[in-house]
């Protein structure tokens, strides 16, 4: 099947459940652009209710109700665009037809086209030919510009976080405590313990074992040391 169907003026994307025109678009949910879907794919042929309750919920039992609403709601997104047509014919027990006598149908695969292109109509007497205004262009421009700009924050930010980053961990210590740096192994470990604080030897053999250019804050509180 195809996933892009032209009829007459409006562009139908099933993939997308996307019907749209050079002035406004409708979206479909799942269930309703597959019903379109197998309705255009028969198009002026009766397909039965079964048939399309299949094909449109699959694995899922549903009622004639379920598929006269889904019905109904893709007839009025197509009379946004045919306010004088009705494209979809109920075939009253059976089930229902696209009729298209009046309204031709096209379809196609359209990776060839520029997706960012824009259909605009022409005068009446071209028919149906239009006119694509492209904006790649446009959309790369904004695109680049807006990386660039991103760039430019991103410097910034950093520059700002360098430049106010302490120059000495010392300087932001609590007047109640005080700061030393303790060399084992060649590892430093830094220590902000309170001011009238004797590290413990055993303590000092603990932070030995870490193999690490690390911050340790030690307390003590009762016989326990934090």
């Amino acid at each position: 099947m195809s996933t892009n169907y032209q009829i007459n003026h409006v562009n139908f994307d099933s993939k997308k459940g996307l019907l749209s025109d050079s002035c406004q678009q409708q979206l479909l949910t799942y269930t309703e652009s597959r019903l379109l879907t197998l309705l255009l794919e028969r198009q002026n042929d009766i397909v039965s209710k079964e048939e399309l309750k299949t094909f449109a919920w699959e694995h899922t039992v549903v009622t004639d109700s379920s598929l006269t609403k889904s019905i109904a709601k893709i007839r009025q997104s197509l009379s946004t665009y045919f306010p004088n047509d009705e494209i979809i014919a109920t075939v009253p027990r059976v089930g229902y037809r696209l009729d298209l006598e009046k309204t031709s149908i096209s379809e196609e695969k359209l990776e060839h086209e520029d997706e960012t292109s824009i259909v605009l109509p022409i005068e009446k007497n071209v028919g149906n030919q239009a006119k694509k205004l492209p904006l790649r262009k446009l959309f790369l421009v904004i695109k680049r510009g807006l990386l660039v700009l991103s760039i430019v924050l991103l410097a910034y930010s950093g520059f700002n976080l360098f430049r106010k980053l302490p120059n000495d961990y010392r300087d932001y210590v609590n007047n109640d405590y005080s700061a030393i740096d303790i060399t084992n192994n060649g590892f430093t470990h830094r220590i902000i313990k309170p001011k009238d604080f004797i590290i413990p030897e055993k303590i000092k053999a603990i932070l030995a074992e870490k193999k690490c250019n690390c911050i340790f804050m030690i307390d003590k509180v009762g016989d326990h040391y934090n």
